[in-house]
């Protein structure tokens, strides 16, 4: 796993990081999720794999922790479809929070507009039962769909991303609709992550919109474990939190 920093927009300080999935394979190199994931949902392999999603950044987490101090700090990891649809998903979930000890609160499951599509009902049911666990729920791609309206009142989650490319609009209803998005999530009491922020002046601009979040390359690219903590210990050095 990679994690890329989300940091919040009104004093840029790390919020949380979304764990990425890589493959570094050994003689074709990097091979990007893009490629793999398919392979795997076809090869019946991508529930694993989003269960070791799980578990590597929940216990990664906790090293965090450990090795930092008491960060207010929290972890966005993707849900798969197969894994929505999966029956133990809940129990997998209780067993892993109860196996790393990591703190709920912290830990986000994110899932896209299009998967949850596929079994509405089954996802409302399963998105209630995780939501007992004590964990976040955030709504990815939001902008890129029809109904993502809907969901905001029939499921059950605490947190949007705004898509990059409703961030990166280049038409005048660009600020128009951002403003509105997230005026209506906050009333709601949403966050707004907003994806793929370009410049210092955008993130300014989103902030006094009042968005919470950003997560870009303009704030840090994805980044592996051990970098993370150096990361942290420069960040929140103990004599800053004490």
């Amino acid at each position: 796993l990679a994690y890329q920093p989300i940091i919040r927009l009104k004093d840029g300080e790390i919020a949380g990081f979304e764990a990425l999935m890589r493959w570094d394979h050994p003689k074709r190199g990097s091979i990007p999720p893009s490629e793999f994931i398919p392979v795997a949902e076809m090869s019946d392999l991508i529930g694993p794999l989003g269960l070791f999603a799980m578990d590597r950044a929940a216990s990664n987490l906790m090293t965090w922790q450990h090795q930092t101090g008491d960060l207010p700090i929290f972890v966005s990891v993707n849900l798969s479809s197969a894994q929505l649809l999966n029956a133990d998903l809940y129990n997998d979930v209780r067993a892993l929070i109860q196996k790393t000890q990591v703190n709920p609160s912290q830990l986000k499951l994110e899932l896209t507009e299009s998967l949850m599509m596929e079994n509405p009902e089954q996802a409302r049911l399963v998105l209630a039962k995780l939501k007992e666990t004590g964990l976040s729920l955030a709504l990815d791609d939001f902008g890129t769909g029809y109904s993502s309206l809907a969901y905001l009142t029939q499921f059950p989650f605490d947190t949007i991303k705004l898509d990059k490319a409703l961030v990166r609009d280049a038409t005048e209803k660009r600020a128009v609709l951002l403003r509105s998005v997230i005026a209506m999530a906050r009333a709601l009491d949403m966050d707004v992550v907003a994806e793929g922020v370009e410049t210092d002046e955008d993130a300014a601009e989103l902030a006094k919109m009042g968005c919470h979040f950003g997560q870009s390359y303009l704030f840090g690219p994805p980044a592996a474990a051990d970098a993370v903590l150096r990361l942290l210990k420069e960040r929140f050095p103990l004599t800053k939190r004490a």
